[in-house]
């Protein structure tokens, strides 16, 4: 895991409560000691004494929310150091103190670092991989047991139990941090697999809530088009209907129906303009995959061609312009084929190259030659395709020669 990696939502607050525990529990030694025997020895001379008041630190440290916002991720790596090397080191020095002082080593000091470390081992598998978490228990094993050989000067029976009391805590600590850090890992597939869910249910509804505003214009313009167009159409013919057999003399009767008449046929035009702005394109209503999908199975289902067709979901990464420009220019481009490569198979392909998009359309008919026909480039409308693509500083380049078909290439950089 990366070092800016975010920390893990309540590790804080727990690493906490877990620190302020370990505060707590060893107060309770001193206060059992006063309690059973009405005074307190020389606690404070016990090395353990210095792991409370590393556990006070800590637990201090954690509580101050500025410094979270101020050290971001070193904030908790600084303090699972502080509640790893502090206790080794501590129990270290006890040991050899004692050591040199005769006493040997103490194999219940050893022991006593597995519930101290296993606090800092929480937060650390649950924030890091195993992988990391594996390495810093089983150096810090390792170390431990040579510098027990080293201290005792060499290797001897008597430290087969304080190293296997270390193996034990290496095994021990490790099989606790896979299995906090595979129960991590599912809990983040799953919370990705329902975030991917959610994305998908708000697209979803999205698409929905277009469909139904798209539908619901195009219902009141067929509405409109049904009533108040047919209304204008037929007053506008019967308007011209009696400025034909209304007698010439009657001039200002004629000059009120004539201006009658184009009141009536500029409301209509106004009427059809306002229905065609009103009325849902079909990338309005279908998004730019499905309206060009849609557009294919028209053209299969009114010629002989066969489409063979690789679009993805690439296209959710153009905005709408993009889309307009794409399906215009398919649109276009598929028209020409039906209509004058007389070919049997098309080819449409999106695919994404390192330099940005590439639209591709090809087929397989009579082809012809984009260099010297002018004319027949401006009859398949080739010079609107590339002015269109310009204008979005994408580029169109058409390959084609007699008798060997086209390829058209629509090329659009990356953002």
């Amino acid at each position: 895991m990366r070092h800016n990696t975010p920390t893990e939502p309540g590790l804080i607050r727990i690493f906490r409560f877990f620190v302020i525990a370990e505060t707590i529990a060893f107060l309770f030694v001193p206060l059992g000691e006063w309690l059973f025997t009405g005074s307190v020895s020389d606690f404070y001379k016990d090395p353990f004494y210095y792991l409370f008041l590393q556990a006070l630190f800590l637990s201090i440290y954690l509580s101050i929310p500025w410094l979270q916002r101020k050290l971001r991720s070193l904030y908790l790596l600084i303090a699972l150091l502080i509640a790893t090397l502090i206790p080794i080191l501590i129990v270290n020095i006890d040991l050899t103190t004692r050591f040199l002082n005769g006493q040997g080593i103490d194999i219940y000091r050893l022991w006593a670092l597995l519930p101290l470390l296993m606090i800092a081992l929480v937060p650390a598998a649950w924030q890091y991989d195993f992988q990391r978490v594996f390495l810093v228990n089983t150096g810090l094993g390792i170390f431990d047991g040579f510098y027990i050989i080293l201290l005792s000067g060499g290797f001897n029976p008597e430290l087969l139990m304080p190293l296997f009391a270390i193996f034990i805590r290496v095994v021990t600590l490790n099989l606790v941090a896979l299995m906090i850090t595979e129960l991590v890992f599912t809990q983040r597939e799953q919370r990705r697999d329902l975030m991917r869910a959610n994305l998908k249910l708000s697209q979803q509804t999205l698409v929905q809530d277009q469909l139904a505003v798209s539908r619901e214009r195009n219902r009141l313009a067929r509405e409109l088009h049904d009533t108040l167009a047919h209304t204008l159409s037929g007053l506008s013919v019967q308007l011209e209907a009696i400025h034909t057999i209304l007698p010439e003399e009657q001039a200002d009767m004629n000059a009120m129906i004539e201006t009658a008449l184009y009141t009536a046929r500029d409301g209509l035009e106004e009427t059809r303009r306002a229905l065609k702005a009103l009325r849902a394109e079909p990338l309005d209503d279908l998004g730019i995959q499905l309206a060009i999908q849609n557009l294919i199975a028209n053209l299969e289902a009114r010629t002989n061609l066969t489409f063979h067709v690789d679009i993805s979901t690439i296209f959710n990464t153009f905005n709408h312009e993009e889309e307009q420009m794409i399906y215009r220019i398919t649109q276009e481009s598929l028209e020409n084929i039906v209509q004058h490569a007389n070919a049997t198979n098309v080819w449409l392909q999106l695919e994404l190259e390192s330099d940005g998009y590439v639209l591709s359309i090809r087929d397989d008919g009579s082809g012809f030659d984009a260099m010297s026909n002018t004319k027949l480039n401006d009859r398949l409308g080739i010079k609107g395709m590339q002015e269109r693509a310009e204008m979005l500083n994408a580029s169109l380049e058409i390959d084609s020669q007699p008798g060997k078909g086209t390829l058209l290439k629509l090329k659009m950089r990356k953002k």
